[in-house]
């Protein structure tokens, strides 16, 4: 056997690369999604906010938020229509309910990429935070989903400690299903570029750090949503129900 033949054989007999199917299965934490807005659904969310906060008349959303920030100002959705905004969030909900229920049940994998879902957002407000401002530990309470998208992003300063340099101005989800450190985290900790989109469970604890700016536009905008979800089969059990309920009234 010459070199060329036993080289062939050796790659038959022990190959280099191979494929394996693999699934990572986690259903004991809901997931935190992250993503980027397309181009014009970040020009249009620019768009709508400086328009609002611009607009002395625009309604506070402050009264009802946690969060230690002056300028919180209520978005109505029905604007999201017509800038043409109102299908792209319907989706991305729509996606994350299937990613999460399918890593919740992977065995129901196929019914629940086959449901119809339906969704709502129930409110929206954006949040035009400035250096020292920030939001508390918390969670979204009466809804399904919660999310938020980045609108700009300041020039932040530089931090005291260079160990903890993603700390100013980051978006922290907490959870204390982690009980293994090895493999696992009870903190995700994520300093937000422009245009970057998180969707994530209501009931998901998060916080906002406050930051620094030495220069430039200090602003740091974002837009958070409340939204529910009901597949189409329930939806239409629960007003067939409700019906039924006032004609014996």
């Amino acid at each position: 056997m010459n070199r060329q033949q036993r080289r062939k054989q050796e790659k038959t007999s022990n190959p280099k690369s191979f494929e394996l199917p693999m699934d990572l299965l986690q259903p004991w934490s809901v997931p935190v999604m992250r993503t980027k807005l397309p181009q014009y659904v970040l020009d249009g969310m620019i768009k709508l906010t400086d328009d609002m906060i611009a607009d002395e008349n625009s309604i506070s959303h402050g009264p009802g938020l946690v969060g230690q920030i002056k300028t919180e100002l209520t978005v109505d959705v029905e604007r999201l229509k017509k800038n043409n905004l109102d299908k792209f969030f319907d989706t991305m909900i729509k996606q994350f309910v299937i990613y999460a229920k399918t890593q919740k049940s992977p065995h129901d994998r196929e019914e629940i990429q086959n449901e119809t879902w339906l969704s709502q957002i129930l409110s929206m407000w954006v949040v035009s935070q400035n250096p020292g401002e920030y939001n508390p530990i918390h969670f979204h309470p009466s809804c399904h989903i919660s999310a938020v998208m980045y609108l700009k992003i300041p020039k932040w300063a530089s931090t005291e400690k260079q160990h903890r340099s993603r700390d100013d101005g980051s978006i922290t989800f907490v959870s204390n299903a982690s009980l293994d450190r090895e493999f696992s985290d009870p903190t995700l900790l994520l300093r937000p570029e422009l245009g970057d989109f998180f969707v994530f469970g209501s009931n998901q604890l998060h916080q906002v750090y406050p930051y620094h700016c030495d220069e430039g536009d200090t602003e740091r905008r974002s837009v958070s949503f409340n939204a529910i979800f009901s597949t189409e089969s329930v939806f239409e059990q629960q007003k067939k129900n409700l019906l039924e309920s006032q004609s014996h009234e």
